[in-house]
């Protein structure tokens, strides 16, 4: 199966998962395909024809932003995700998930049909979590697994209240990162994977629009390949405010490049098969604060490189 990444997209039933799918589509995905695959179709504004031929798929439109929409079963969710990726060859996947729906067994199917999980994104909503969290376990489930939480209708609850919130939130899953917003109106090149493109065309400029929430990003290279424990080792001492980071890396000793994807503290490396043998690592760093963690960030890289002229054959 061609790689591609896939964000889940969770929260409780009306936190507002559709809303914030719908402006990110209209919004923040630049014209990219976008294969959208929802347990329910919501209220998502669908245009176009329906796309025949695809058997293991109940319904699959495009939408007028250029996205893909279906709605599959988990039965058929491997052969049917399969043909979708194949068939429309999207830049990104987004699953929306029923309100009800745990999202650690849907990270479990992803990951078993061979795609790349790029992050579970779940949305809070912040006038009724309290209430939710008390009736049903689910919703501190979606919480617990997320890597990022999007605190939504912020403006339905005085600042008291939402401090509440983010420290009750922040006591469920102090590793993912908390963006709140209104009406789900919130930049998505963070949120959801666009591909090392995108963030390293974002890195290339002296400034850009992540800098209003102090979100930078800057591109590491080096032709000197890595040490495979020592690299893993450093992702898991990455600052807090590293928010992100992916990237294509050598590794001594390997003949197939990693592509790894790290995530608000949660990180994973899949093999790929390049045609070249030697090439550069390539990876991009996206995160708050990024400009004071730069340097350490850097020394931690240099000290996972090896010198291929002084290399004993062990990596």
């Amino acid at each position: 199966m061609r790689t591609v990444a896939v964000d889940i997209l969770t929260g409780f039933l009306g936190s507002g998962k559709t809303t914030l799918l719908g402006h990110v589509l209209a919004h923040g995905l630049r014209g990219k395909p976008v294969a959208v695959i929802m347990n329910e179709i919501g209220e998502v504004g669908i245009d176009g024809k329906v796309i025949t031929g695809l058997a293991n798929v109940e319904k699959m439109v495009e939408l007028s932003s250029g996205c893909i929409c279906c709605s599959i079963d988990d039965y058929r969710f491997d052969l049917a995700i399969q043909e979708i990726i194949e068939t429309t060859r999207p830049h990104l996947v987004i699953i929306e998930s029923t309100g009800l729906a745990d999202p650690e067994p849907l990270a479990y199917r992803v990951k078993n049909a061979g795609l790349g999980l790029d992050g579970i994104i779940t949305v809070v909503d912040a006038a009724n979590v309290g209430r939710q969290l008390a009736e049903a376990a689910v919703a501190r489930a979606q919480i617990e697994a997320a890597d990022f939480l999007v605190v939504n209708k912020t403006d339905l609850v005085d600042g008291a209240a939402l401090a509440a919130v983010e420290r009750r939130l922040a006591k469920l899953n102090p590793r993912a990162e908390r963006f709140p917003t209104v009406r789900g109106a919130l930049d998505s090149d963070v949120l959801f994977a666009t591909g090392v493109a995108t963030y390293r065309a974002l890195a290339r400029q002296p400034a850009n629009h992540l800098e209003a929430d102090g979100i930078g990003s800057f591109v590491y290279r080096s032709a000197r390949p890595l040490r495979q424990e020592a690299f893993e080792r450093f992702l898991t001492r990455l600052p807090r405010g590293v928010l992100r980071a992916k990237g294509i890396v050598r590794f001594a000793g390997r003949d197939w490049h990693a592509l790894f994807n790290f995530t608000c503290g949660r990180h994973e490396i899949t093999w790929i098969r390049l045609d070249e043998a030697g090439g550069e690592s390539q990876a991009v760093f996206i995160g708050r604060g990024l400009e004071g963690l730069r340097e350490r960030i850097e020394a931690g890289l240099a000290a996972c490189e090896v010198d291929e002229e002084r290399r004993t054959g062990h990596a």
